[in-house]
């Protein structure tokens, strides 16, 4: 007992340095982890840099809790080189440094989330102390990219490799003006993928990544470039947040209309049945602890419209968390893949759901913003025709070249959905049918097929998939039947598309 007193004695007396509070912040998230049986994140030294200048902002920040808004959270973290979109985090801000690492020492609650790996900063002014944890559950490892070019005009290469079980990676690059261009990959092999970058304009840019897997695409880098010298992005003004649903929806589908207005598009009409739709998802991510755009029973944005009840030809989703719904809504305008749903011309409606939270004593909002446009195909419209008029403003969307109309796929298409909707079966392998082997019969200059089939109450709601942009392919062929499915609904178009890559 003694010994222990006396050690007790010692450690107290020792003096508390950011370093060593630091170091024993990084010691009890190891511990953490590994008491409940968990792998332990891996310290990052990026991570610890971001996470020491947001404890610094803490410190001189008038906000009372100390916690960042998210355009300070990504530009902490991507100035110091990591790429992680919207990190866990937290700051614990004392008037005394003992009581800042004490009070970090007491939490045992951050070890339940996924997290490969962290960085904790500690920063003190006279006797205050601030301490920031930063975790991310990292899904994508980018080769170190340049955050500043001095002159316009410049080009950099950005490799990177997927983490499984995401295979596949798109690019998307917000430039200055607010235009949103997908890179295509100059190598895409497997999990690895490389694309070259360029910056022609003075500006700050957003770079964003999305991996895919058969859990649909998810956000698993994204940073910021400046070119022209320093930070080229002008402080965000202060903004009140709205505290009711409805006065959430109504600012937030202002700031919407105003971008859209800015890029010469039509302003979206607010619709309740969307409304209804956006409103359930974002009551149940909050219910059920999650957050994505498939849910834990793989149900994504096509069921839960189909389960709602609107019939729509394209629709679109965007989601949004932080500590209000109009901050919510800042990360969304600010990351590449979402903003090319606030920017889509084929969009004509929107609903917008909102669902305030207190988490760990903090509010939260969790967004969920749904575009779509209503089913226009008329009665003595020709679907077929329409269908290839669909695939082609996608393609002229991404600036790819158009695809070469084929009467051999067009058959083969044709002839395999009336199979599937007799056999109830929408799949590009049927027992008495194989899409891909009757191609490779039929067409001999076919280097590589693709099939997407889908069932939906408007063919023209053609799914914006890997197959149909992808620039190598240069031939597609369209079938389409209309009939009941037991399955799927009375009176559905049975699509089947399918591309070919010459060689």
């Amino acid at each position: 007992m003694m010994l222990a007193v006396a050690l007790t004695a010692l450690l107290a007396a020792a003096p508390l340095t950011p370093e060593s509070m630091e170091q024993q912040a990084a010691q009890h998230v190891l511990r953490e982890f590994e008491r409940v049986g968990r792998r332990a994140p891996v310290q990052d030294p990026a991570l610890t840099e971001a996470a020491r200048r947001l404890a610094r902002e803490a410190l001189s920040t008038r906000n009372p809790s100390g916690v960042p808004d998210l355009h300070s959270l990504t530009l902490a973290v991507s100035d110091s080189g990591a790429t992680d979109p919207s990190p866990f985090h937290f700051v614990i801000r004392a008037w005394a440094h003992a009581h800042a690492i004490e009070t970090f020492l007491a939490r045992k609650d951050f070890n339940t989330s996924p997290a490969s790996h962290f960085g904790v900063g500690v920063v003190t002014a006279g006797e205050r102390a601030a301490l920031f944890l930063l975790m991310v559950d990292r899904k994508a490892e980018l080769q170190r990219f340049p955050r500043n070019f001095q002159r316009p005009g410049a080009a950099q290469v950005m490799c990177g490799e997927m983490v499984p079980p995401l295979t596949a990676a798109d690019v998307y690059v917000t430039l200055p003006d607010g235009n949103v261009e997908r890179v295509p990959l100059t190598r895409n092999a497997g999990s690895k993928f490389c694309a070259q970058l360029k910056f022609p304009k003075v500006g700050g840019y957003t770079v964003e990544v999305l991996g895919r897997s058969t859990k649909g695409p998810e956000v698993v880098a994204l940073f910021l470039v400046d070119v022209g010298g320093p930070s080229q992005r002008n402080e965000e003004e202060p903004v009140t947040e709205p505290t009711t649903v409805e006065e959430a929806r109504q600012s937030i589908l202002r700031r919407i209309n105003s971008l859209r207005h800015a890029y010469g598009l039509n302003e979206l009409t607010p619709d309740p049945a969307l409304d209804t739709v956006a409103q359930a998802y974002s009551d149940r991510m909050a219910r059920e602890g999650f957050f994505g755009h498939v849910a834990p029973d793989g149900m994504d944005l096509r069921g839960r419209m189909a389960a709602m009840g609107p019939a729509y030809r394209s629709a679109g989703e965007n989601l949004g968390t932080a500590s209000g719904p109009l901050a919510a809504h800042f990360g969304i305008e600010h990351s590449p893949g979402h903003r090319k749903n606030l920017l889509s011309s084929q969009f004509t409606h929107a609903g917008i759901g909102v669902t305030f939270q207190p988490v760990d004593g903090r509010p939260q909002a969790i967004v969920t913003e749904v575009f779509s446009a209503p089913v226009q195909l008329s009665a003595t419209a020709d679907p077929v025709v329409e269908t290839y008029k669909a695939l082609d403003a996608i393609r002229k969307q991404y600036k790819l070249p158009a695809l070469k109309r084929s009467q051999a796929l067009e058959e083969i298409a044709l002839d395999h959905v009336k199979r599937a909707l007799q056999q109830d079966t929408p799949k590009a392998k049927l027992s008495d049918s194989n899409v891909h082997e009757r191609v490779f019969r039929v067409v001999e200059n076919a280097r590589s097929a693709a099939v997407d089939i889908y069932v939906a109450e408007d063919p023209t709601a053609a799914p914006e998939s890997k197959s149909l942009l992808d620039a190598r392919n240069n031939q597609v062929g369209v079938g389409i039947i209309r009939g009941d499915s037991r399955t799927f609904g009375k009176d559905r178009y049975w699509v089947v598309v399918i591309y070919t890559t010459p060689r």
